[in-house]
């Protein structure tokens, strides 16, 4: 037969099986994301995950499907170049699975070297390979900046360890605040650093909006005046970063005055201001002590320790029992400065800065046995530096997605997952977590919001406090900033206060309907809640983000009222609960709130309140959750801490559903059902480090992945 017909008979074969529905198995793969520090230590393992889709039509095995290392193709920096199934695991068509694995560079020099001697530029990247037949999707590329950092003692060893904190008041609800500081190169400012500090009418807008955004803590750093202000040749470098910092050779660094004590006096003045107008508005702030390193006076630094020991000695003396003080922050980036500028060469360069910032906090905990302490630092393998001297963590992530695009932002691990498992690893869970800086300078302002909404969906599941950079009106701030000059807010500076939101349609959600809000029902409810909010601070009234401030508000506002009645006569509230039987809904709401049944005088309580005194039925859910919040009996705890967790893992599970393949999954009877069964198990008792794992087992029921 000439090979022309053979090939035609071929083909038509092949058609008539396509056509009944038995084509041949093809394999295939789709990248979906994966999970690794941005930066790493040389030498330390981590643990890093990325997931796959299988695309094909056979199932993949163990021993045929792999990862393997690419960028280059088969390279072993990360300890091997393939990764396996494990043996009997088999992922059927459709099906995702995560390979979750340890990595560990060994050798500095595989990577691409760079301008800085001390860091290397590695390329994360495994595509899934059919082995010894084809390479099925190449994945995605993540840039890891790789560091030699040595370990080090300190010769002035902390003198007392640091105070303990309670981690509740570090989580994503409680904590929630920005970084200010004013900073303008104009007459010259900048060479008097007090000009860091809000002042005025300045200090009066970001208060304002901090308040307004739901914000309850502020962090603001403190240049310290050294004993001998000198000229800015004394300590700034030959460097075009700072040929605009002083205009005018000859000025001081502190301006015209010499007096190390007058500076400090001028100092303190512009903070006690900021302070006592923080306080007034109910504001905690974190004071940075900053503007000091090394103790010899090279390499780029400002002062050494000892240059600002006795500034900082009168500082700390001065604000060490003002009622807004949270905690200290002993320097802001001091290793990541040191590494930015090229000073570490040696062991004893990284001993320098640990011995300046130790002696620093020595000083701190010399004069202040009660407050927090923290160290801000920019990469988090550097943070192992400050572990024996923070209260808690406080890193700073700046996270750039490859562009612009839904489809990238979708991928990007804005929390930067991995890493921070490894830092609890080397913290221990004990030591609570705050993200002390992140934003987005991206000239695209609803960019910004886009990356602001990925970073706070990441926190909640995370279950992390925030500071974001920067809440400041100042020209030279507003690549960072969510203000504008003119002090009004970015979109992703009203997103994060809409935000502020979050908790209580969590809880609203969770108290009435039994199940998480869905991302657009959130942001449809938060939207409407924040427009009210609004609406009465026009009128001089004040509306908080509180169930309580809720309740009350549904007496008097009739959007408030329409939103709970709308919550009341919804489909699913009227399958959890029988308003019409009074002692049978009172006795629903406490089981679904708290899971237990109401005491006997619990019981009258509420049912007489319902039957003769007034208590709407819609409200009934609202006030006996609020209750329940405000009880100070054991039982009364017990059940505040059961619907706080509730609401908690609501909203981690939301947060969740961060991709449109998980978003749409989330609709219909199927996702009450898994929403519920998610919800209602969690108990005053219930471990919050179970979250993810009950979170992505829900995600799993709802998709089938």
């Amino acid at each position: 037969m000439p090979k022309s017909v053979l090939l035609k008979a071929l083909c038509a074969g092949a058609a008539a099986l396509l056509l009944h529905g038995h084509a041949l198995a093809a394999a295939g793969a789709t990248f979906i994301s994966q999970s690794v520090p941005h930066t790493m230590q040389v030498g330390k393992t981590y643990s890093v995950s990325v997931t796959y889709k299988n695309t094909g039509t056979t199932k993949w095995t163990s021993g045929q499907y792999r990862l393997g290392a690419l960028r280059p193709q088969d390279n072993g920096r990360w300890g091997s170049a393939r990764v396996d199934l494990p043996p009997g695991v088999e992922v059927a068509p459709n099906a995702e699975y995560t390979f979750t694995f340890d990595v560990a560079v060994s050798d500095a020099r595989s990577c691409d070297a760079t301008a800085n001697a001390q860091m290397r530029d590695c390329y994360f990247q495994w595509g899934l390979v059919q082995e010894y037949v084809q390479w099925l999707d190449s994945g995605a590329s993540t840039l890891v900046e790789l560091f030699n950092a040595p370990a080090v003692r300190s010769l002035a060893p902390p003198i007392a360890p640091p105070v303990t904190v309670d981690p509740a008041a570090f989580s994503a609800a409680s904590f929630r605040g920005a970084n200010v500081l004013m900073q303008t190169y104009e007459d010259n400012r900048l060479c008097d650093h007090t000009a860091w500090l809000p002042e005025g009418t300045d200090a009066d807008a970001i208060i304002d909006h901090a308040v307004t955004m739901g914000l309850n803590v502020l962090r603001m750093a403190v240049i310290l005046p050294p004993k001998t202000p000198g000229a800015p040749a004394d300590w700034i470098p030959a460097s075009s970063r700072y040929q605009n910092v002083c205009a005018d050779p000859g000025k001081k660094e502190w301006g015209a005055e010499t007096s190390s004590t007058v500076l400090t006096r001028g100092v303190i003045t512009k903070v006690q201001s900021f302070m006592d107008k923080a306080d007034a508005a109910g504001l905690k702030v974190i004071l940075v002590l900053d503007g000091y390193t090394k103790y010899d006076a090279n390499c780029y630094w400002k002062k050494s320790f000892l240059d600002v020991r006795d500034s900082a000695d009168a500082f700390i003396k001065a604000f060490k029992s003002h009622h807004a003080l949270l905690a200290w922050d002993i320097m802001n980036e001091p290793m990541w400065n040191a590494l930015a500028f090229d000073c570490l060469h040696a062991d004893s360069d990284y001993a320098s800065v640990v011995r300046a910032v130790d002696s620093m906090y020595n000083l701190v905990r010399a004069n202040d046995g009660v407050h927090p302490t923290t160290v801000g630092e920019a990469q988090l393998p550097l943070l192992k530096y400050w572990k024996d001297i923070s209260s808690f963590a406080s890193p700073h992530l700046y996270i750039a997605a490859n562009s612009r695009d839904s489809a990238s932002l979708e991928q990007v691990n804005f929390v930067e997952s991995a890493a921070l498992r490894e830092m609890r690893r080397e913290y221990g869970s004990a030591v609570p977590l705050v993200i002390g800086e992140f934003g987005s300078a991206d000239p695209d302002e609803n960019f910004n919001a886009d990356y602001y909404q990925r970073f706070l969906d990441g926190l909640a599941v995370a279950d992390h406090g925030f500071m974001l950079w920067s809440l400041s009106p100042s020209p030279n701030q507003q690549g960072y900033s969510v203000l504008t000059p003119d002090g009004q807010l970015k979109p992703a500076g009203k997103l994060v206060q809409r935000a502020r939101w979050t908790p209580v349609v969590q809880q609203l959600y969770m108290a009435y309907l039994g199940f998480p809000a869905d991302p657009a029902g959130l942001a449809n409810f938060a939207t409407q809640l924040d427009d009210l909010a609004a609406d009465m601070r026009r009128r001089g009234l004040v509306l908080q983000p509180t169930m309580a401030a809720v309740l009350e508000a549904y007496r008097t506002e009739p959007v408030m009222r329409q939103m709970l009645d709308g919550l009341y006569a919804s489909a699913p509230f009227k399958d959890r609960y029988t308003p019409d039987r009074t002692a049978a809904y009172v006795q629903q709401i406490y089981l679904n709130l708290f899971n237990r049944q109401p005491d006997v005088d619990g019981l009258l309580y509420w049912s007489d309140n319902l039957n003769y005194f007034g208590l709407e039925k819609a409200q009934a859910v609202a006030a006996i959750y609020v209750g329940g919040q405000g009880a100070t009996s054991v039982q009364g705890k017990r059940d505040a801490a059961t619907g706080s967790k509730k609401a908690a893992l609501a909203t981690a599970f939301t947060a969740s559903l961060n991709t449109p393949q998980r978003r749409n999954c989330y609709a219909g009877n199927n996702a009450v059902t898994v929403g519920r069964a998610l919800l209602t198990p969690v108990s005053a008792d219930t471990d919050v480090s179970l979250y993810p794992s009950r979170v992505e087992a829900a995600v799993a029921e709802l998709c089938g992945f």
